[in-house]
């Protein structure tokens, strides 16, 4: 048994559970990652790191490297595919309340800042976790090739088809959502290189984010196909079918774009949970959220600076986590909520409902459209 006893635990080696491991340091807290591969890695996409995010990790003196490997954002639109803008924001706008920008950045660049960060004698890779169990004195986690390590805490942060989750509650897997994106990054930049690009058409959605180098990564939303398509080259073209009626910019990256460098998911969905006793949740294994608001990087991100803070403020784990559940639960759940309303708004069918919404949308006051987008990005606290 590895002894550990002092340590927080940390299962899951992605965007949440390395920047629970950074925060947890900066705060002198000792930790142990545990991740299944043999190194924590990313898949090759984007993710937009919306100033909230930013600002957090800023407050854990990471602004400046995420800055380098990332682009900064000057604005963000969301238009009908005939070019008309529904709604935007300016970086303007935003950046000197909340104080940061936002980033576009590439997954393998951000796994780099945050593991260049933290001692590689504190990870455990290559050995998946298939188990744990607590007692009085703290929590046993089991691996696959049959050692144990022991610790005080327990901090799932094992992705949506959490084990930690399961084990704690047996919920029942992640339902769909009735949408697929297919991710792609390509060499070629975007026409408008420093903006975040996205048109809403007919069910569905294509939007574009710009990474530094002169490279994009883009993103298309579609229905759930019934038999969806397996091989990469058929399935960027029955995608790049499906979008040929949208703007030259979006069909550009489409053809540009290598088969084996785009992914495809079906975007899944549950509620919020917490944890029990010396055993938490966060990011995705707490709280999944639908990309349409390009937070679920960032929360899983803020969860890792408010649970660090949480223990380092009290020496009862168990009361340090119900402490951060209690602080996080209303925050995330408002995200949830309207991420699923954004994806609803931009599903809807073409005809009278698209042309009500396209009219809504535009005849929103700015005033209301800058609450709600502050109430996002302004709500962190480390």
């Amino acid at each position: 048994m590895s002894t550990s006893h002092d340590h927080v635990l940390i299962a899951g080696g992605g965007v949440g559970g390395l920047t629970t491991a950074v925060a947890l340091q900066r705060r002198g807290i000792p930790w142990t990652l545990i991740e299944a591969a043999p190194r924590p890695t990313a898949i090759n996409t984007s993710i937009l790191l919306q100033p909230n995010t930013v600002q957090v990790l800023t407050e854990l003196n990471l602004g400046r490297q995420v800055a380098e490997k990332g682009r900064r954002v000057a604005h963000t639109s969301i238009m009908s595919v005939a070019g008309k803008v529904l709604t935007e924001v300016r970086a303007e706008d935003v950046e000197g309340t909340v104080g940061s920008p936002a980033l576009g950045i590439h997954r393998a660049d951000l796994h780099e800042v945050l593991l260049s960060e933290l001692d590689d004698g504190n990870l455990l890779t290559g050995d998946p976790v298939i188990g744990f169990e607590t007692d009085a004195d703290g929590v046993t986690v089991h691996l696959r090739s049959g050692e144990r390590v022991r610790g005080r805490g327990l901090v799932g942060a094992d992705g949506i088809d959490s084990l930690i989750r399961a084990r704690l509650h047996g919920d029942p897997p992640a339902v769909g959502s009735g949408t697929s994106c297919l991710r792609g990054v390509t060499e070629v930049s975007a026409d408008r290189p420093d903006e975040v690009l996205e048109w809403w058409g007919y069910r569905l959605q294509f939007g574009i984010i710009p990474l530094r180098d002169g490279r994009s990564s883009w993103f298309a939303l579609i229905p759930t196909p019934t038999r969806p398509v397996r091989d990469a080259v058929d399935r960027l073209r029955f995608y790049q079918l499906l979008y040929r009626e949208f703007p030259s910019q979006a069909r550009a990256l489409l053809e540009a774009t290598e088969p084996k460098d785009t992914i495809e998911v079906e975007l899944r969905q549950r509620q919020w949970r917490g944890g029990s006793g010396i055993v938490t949740l966060l990011g995705d294994a707490s709280h999944p959220m639908l990309p349409n608001l390009g937070q679920g990087a960032g929360q899983a991100i803020e969860d890792a600076a408010v649970v660090a803070r949480r223990l380092a403020g009290t020496a009862s784990v168990a009361d340090a986590f119900r402490a951060f559940e209690g602080e996080r639960r209303a925050r995330v759940q408002w995200i949830q909520r309207q991420a699923v309303r954004m994806n609803q708004l931009a599903s809807v069918p073409s005809g009278p409902l698209s042309t009500a919404r396209d009219a809504v949308l535009r005849g929103l006051p700015s005033r209301i459209e800058h609450t709600s987008v502050m109430r996002m990005f302004d709500g962190a606290h480390t």
